[in-house]
């Protein structure tokens, strides 16, 4: 049966298996390189986003902000995996969309956990 995740966490998952169904297709070179980086990204902003939907407070908040962070790295080496040709311009469209998404996702999330956790004092923006 299908586990139920919180619609980002789905929404990453799907976007790792798509990573992962290129993968095979990328040149032995750049698969132990930026491919491996991109996984890695990949992999850390799913694990932050997982863990932020059960932890609660300050905690959740840094989870989230963690996740983006990763995000944007994956996406950034995803754009020079393109331009390297590691990708065709379909699969990065593709994987685009959905990272994409998934950035509004947590961006709206850490948007509405923000609004509902009490400022800690002194805590800087």
């Amino acid at each position: 049966s299908q586990q139920q995740f919180v619609p980002v966490v789905s929404k990453l998952k799907d976007a790792y298996l798509i990573w992962q169904s290129f993968l095979p297709h990328v040149d032995k070179a750049r698969r132990q390189t930026l491919a491996s980086r991109i996984d890695l990204e990949m992999l850390e902003t799913l694990a932050c986003s997982f863990r932020a939907s059960y932890i609660q407070g300050e905690r959740k908040l840094l989870a989230i902000e963690t996740a983006l962070a990763r995000l944007d790295l994956a996406k950034f080496f995803l754009v020079i995996g393109w331009e390297m040709k590691m990708l065709t311009d379909a699969q990065h469209a593709q994987l685009s969309e959905y990272l994409v998404e998934a950035s509004k996702m947590l961006v709206g999330w850490k948007q509405y956990v923000e609004k509902k956790t009490p400022a800690e004092s002194g805590r800087k923006r």
